[in-house]
């Protein structure tokens, strides 16, 4: 399955985001290129990398990420004036904008898991990655890269899922998929840019069912236990612990909610 970049373009035209994309059929990851193109090319900003599969596709924390043809693997390139704090904004911006194409498009209603990983119930169809270059208190690039189990799935990997089986299609467009997604990023990155921080927050929270429920952190080889009550504005997961305690978690290995162990 290869995107056709003509339907692509017409469905995203008046968008900043995929003013430029770069299509591939297979390429070493998208975010690396993606890296490369902002670190080279100073007008790159709202270049979109994409690829029918990923060689060398990586998640979070260097973890391999398995990318076969039937997935959408693509990476955005943002390069606009942006205090470096706004990173995790963009990531909010982008896994919104997986969830709500999926419920709005195939009536599957998608949920975030914190960090950066998209459910559909409790497996993984997505996961989203973001890197970054600052300078002082600004960014200089922020790299923001997803992927998406359209209409395969790793083979073998447990926890995962793909979107074609939560429908009744036979195959999912990636051309209009990926359009939704980049639509509706562009609008959420508007809102980043006005400085609507509460509003991108708050449909991320609402997204993540995490939020006020009692969970288990492990951490460093370390059972933490307590409530998920809110994120910083760092994106750190702020967890009241039963003892009273707060803790600030920004890397885990797992997490356990309603007795369901969900691997980052």
């Amino acid at each position: 399955m290869t995107l056709d970049l003509a339907q692509l373009r017409a469905a995203i035209s008046g968008y900043f985001f995929g003013k430029e994309i770069r299509s591939y059929t297979a390429i070493s990851s998208t975010q690396d290129y993606a890296i490369s193109v902002a670190e080279t090319d100073p007008c790159s900003h709202g270049t979109v990398i994409v690829s029918d599969s990923q060689l060398f596709g990586h998640g979070r924390r260097g973890r391999k990420w398995i990318s076969p043809p039937g997935g959408l693997w693509f990476s955005v390139v943002t390069k606009q004036d942006m205090k470096a704090s706004s990173c995790i904004f963009l990531s909010y911006a982008m896994s919104l904008a997986v969830c709500e194409t999926i419920s709005r498009n195939f009536h599957v209603e998608g949920y975030i898991k914190w960090p950066n990983d998209i459910l559909l119930k409790t497996k993984k169809v997505a996961g989203i990655l973001i890197s970054s270059a600052v300078q002082g208190m600004d960014l200089e690039y922020c790299v923001v890269g997803a992927g998406i189990n359209l209409n395969s799935k790793p083979k073998g990997l447990k926890g995962s899922t793909s979107l074609i089986d939560h429908t009744k299609q036979s195959s999912i467009g990636l051309e209009p998929f990926l359009a939704s997604v980049l639509i509706l990023f562009n609008h959420y990155y508007d809102e980043i840019m006005a400085g609507n921080w509460g509003l991108v927050t708050n449909r991320w929270k609402f997204r993540c069912p995490m939020m006020g429920k009692r969970v288990k952190v492990l951490l460093n080889g370390v059972q933490l236990d307590g409530l998920a009550s809110d994120i910083d504005s760092n994106g750190s997961l702020i967890l009241i612990t039963t003892g009273g305690g707060k803790v600030l978690i920004s890397d885990a290995q797992d997490v356990t909610i309603e007795n369901q162990i969900i691997k980052q």
